[in-house]
């Protein structure tokens, strides 16, 4: 079942990692989805421009008519996704089955999109 939460995201940046924490990429650059094998920074609508949508749920429940930004995987060895904002926040959370995941991330604009969706599996 998808999850769905508006939230203004501090620094217009959100990591999705399991929820025992991940190596978050370094540096950032200027693009909008970074990733290391723990985890995936992706840029949206910075809070002072107003909230976000972030979707979270299985990739065939979830995935939009947006382009794909990101497919890959992601080790969640405690068979629990997160997506937290910078502060480090819990603000979605999933179980799921195994402890490499597939991992999709869909964004409503190419720059600074109000919705992001993540799909796993």
């Amino acid at each position: 079942m998808p999850q769905k939460a508006r939230y203004a995201m501090p620094n217009g940046l959100l990591f999705i990692e399991d929820i025992s924490g991940g190596r978050p990429p370094y540096p950032f650059t200027g693009e909008k989805v970074q990733f290391t094998s723990s985890c995936i920074s992706v840029a949206c609508l910075h809070e002072i421009d107003g909230e976000a949508e972030i979707v979270l749920g299985p990739a065939e429940e979830v995935a939009p008519a947006y382009a794909l930004a990101f497919d890959g995987r992601l080790d969640t060895p405690s068979k629990e996704l997160v997506i937290t904002d910078v502060p480090g926040n819990h603000l979605l959370k999933a179980r799921v089955p195994d402890v490499v995941t597939r991992i999709r991330v869909w964004r409503s604009h190419p720059e600074w999109p109000d919705q992001v969706i993540v799909g796993w599996g």
